[in-house]
């Protein structure tokens, strides 16, 4: 049902006021200045003037997450969609899980309305792109649905959601079940939906915050509180929907065992003992190549859960 897929048109309230001006300029005129255009006719015509703008902004974003896409998929990077309504904190808590100075946060509707991807290392070394995507609001004409869903659609393509809500927000409940309502109307897929991790932001403006939901992290992205748990967080979920593992493995110095995890491997850090003639490599690793190299290596490790991994 389009009709659950909310968003605001922003603007609305500002043309009344635009309106009211021409009125009281025109002295109550039924024409305006000499236009030849009735009032009715002028408001009519500014509308579909501001609505044309904010189409071909989002049509632009569409095109522009397309050619993300297939990039990505290029170079293979795990992708994190930063998602939730705007103002809730997404750009500030992209900032600050990257360290990417140049990202200015703007508290102002449709700030982000463009493709904004930015590289961040997890605690494993693990590099991944968060997107920014455009915030989600209330009211949208239903003419500019489709528009506003196609900006959405390289959600579905990520390997890990983090849904940011605003916890010091009156109506943030209801913002929630409307997040979650449009992801099923776009048919996002189930794995996907149900690993989505839940950030709690901005408990800085709230006395001794404590959640009474489950599986939520609370944080303060301008503070950076809780950030350690929530990169450890996405670093299981990126792990678990690439079908890799991270690792540490000893290596024969003398054999090709370390040339050959950094073709079918992304080698993380390598700690060489000269004496022996080996080293311990930390890598982020496929389960098929990871079988393929217990095969070909005389050291035979046991797979590491991933608590044991974190404490290597």
């Amino acid at each position: 049902n389009k009709k659950n897929m909310n968003i605001f048109f922003p603007g609305r309230s500002r043309l009344k006021n635009e309106f009211l001006n021409l009125d009281q300029q025109g002295g109550g005129a039924r024409y305006i200045g000499g236009s030849g255009e009735t009032q009715q006719e002028v408001q009519q015509r500014l509308l579909r003037e501001r609505e044309m703008k904010i189409r071909a902004a989002l049509e632009k974003l569409s095109r522009k997450r397309r050619l993300l896409r297939t990039r990505r998929k290029h170079k293979e990077f795990p992708i994190v969609s930063v998602l939730g309504y705007t103002n809730c904190g997404k750009t500030t808590l992209i900032k600050a899980l990257t360290g990417d100075a140049g990202l200015h946060p703007q508290d102002r509707l449709f700030a982000t309305l463009d493709v904004t991807v930015h590289a961040g290392q997890l605690p494993g070394r693990v590099t991944v792109l968060y997107v920014d995507t455009i915030g989600f609001l209330s009211h949208l004409p239903h003419q500019l649905i489709d528009s506003f869903a196609a900006t959405l659609e390289d959600i579905k393509h990520s390997d890990v959601l983090i849904h940011v809500r605003d916890v010091s927000h009156p109506e943030n409940v209801n913002q929630k079940a409307n997040v979650l309502n449009v992801l099923r109307n776009l048919r996002v897929p189930d794995a996907l939906l149900s690993s989505m991790i839940e950030v709690h932001n901005k408990i800085d403006l709230i006395d001794n915050y404590e959640s009474t939901e489950d599986d939520s992290l609370a944080i303060s992205a301008l503070n950076g509180r809780g950030l350690e748990a929530l990169k450890t967080a996405v670093e299981r979920r990126v792990l678990a929907a690439t079908g890799k593992r991270l690792v540490s493995l000893k290596v024969d110095l003398s054999t090709p065992q370390l040339s050959w995890l950094y073709k079918e491997a992304a080698v993380q850090d390598v700690s060489v003992d000269a004496d022996e003639g080996s080293a311990v490599v930390k890598v982020v690793i496929g389960n098929a190549a990871y079988g393929r190299y217990r095969k070909m290596s005389k050291y035979r490790m046991p797979i590491d859960s991933w608590s044991s991994m974190q404490q290597s």
